[in-house]
């Protein structure tokens, strides 16, 4: 019975953290655009060379992952993707990198949330495949 629940659960996880990505990219895709997106990506050093390419991998990169998590394929890949994402959006706009501003807590604990919850779904999710 334990062990049933622990299923649901975890395939419950993995549904939320697949539109966690699934919805962000889309949302950037249809709402904010390629413009909105590389103007905020062109205020980060790391990306201010190529801000168009880096909005358009971004977009790609959280839908593809976002439907691949959903779809419950090579978790053990496409969880990494969301996890790098997570990572840097920490940095840059969480703690606030890019402007040495005032950091958001709340976005930061949000986001290591999720990031250990893309973690386990890698290590995890990756054995139930096997």
């Amino acid at each position: 019975m334990e062990v049933k629940k622990m299923k649901t659960w975890g395939t419950i996880n993995r549904i939320l953290l697949g539109l966690l990505m699934l919805v962000s990219g889309l949302l950037k895709l249809f709402v904010v655009g390629a413009d909105g997106v590389s103007g905020m990506l062109s205020g980060i050093v790391l990306f201010s060379w190529a801000p168009f390419f880096w909005a358009w991998l971004l977009m790609l990169g959280e839908i593809i992952s976002g439907a691949a998590i959903l779809a419950n394929y090579k978790l053990k890949y496409f969880a990494i993707i969301p996890i790098i994402v997570l990572v840097i959006a920490t940095l840059f706009m969480g703690i606030n990198l890019a402007n040495l501003g005032q950091t958001s807590w709340s976005v930061v604990l949000l986001h290591l949330v999720a990031i250990s919850n893309y973690v386990l779904l890698a290590q995890y999710g990756a054995k139930k495949e096997k």
